[in-house]
């Protein structure tokens, strides 16, 4: 969610941060298309739903009993990240910003960011790092 008045977006520019775009201008998935998503949680318990083509992991994963959990919603806390297990390919393109929002926090460039991974497709399996 954003925070009022932009006001992540204009301490990140006044740091020197990067600014993630507002909206996404890549090409998403049908809607129509349902797709199936499994979570796994910290305790190795496996939840699975199915979301709309073109959802992001984080939007998808509020479908499930115990949904990935996030600080912001808009890639600069990096608390929603997960490990791709299984389907990478069937996830929208690691963008600068989540990159960025990565390395940061000390993460490794190869987990994604739910509130920015979109899913395109096929089956996807992530294991979250942090759930609600």
């Amino acid at each position: 969610m954003p925070t009022p008045f932009g006001l992540r977006r204009r301490v990140r520019r006044l740091l020197g941060w990067p600014v993630p775009p507002v909206g996404r201008a890549a090409d998403p998935a049908p809607a129509a298309t349902s797709i199936p998503l499994s979570v796994t949680d910290p305790e190795g318990a496996e939840h699975t739903c199915e979301a709309p083509g073109g959802s992001t992991l984080l939007a998808a994963s509020a479908r499930l009993r115990r949904p990935i959990a996030s600080g912001c919603a808009d890639s600069t806390c990096g608390t929603c990240r997960v490990s791709v297990l299984d389907g990478a390919g069937h996830l929208s393109p690691q963008d600068d910003a989540e990159r960025a929002t990565l390395r940061a926090h000390g993460h490794p460039d190869t987990l994604r960011l739910a509130c920015r991974a979109e899913l395109r497709g096929g089956h996807v399996r992530v294991r979250a790092h942090e759930v609600l």
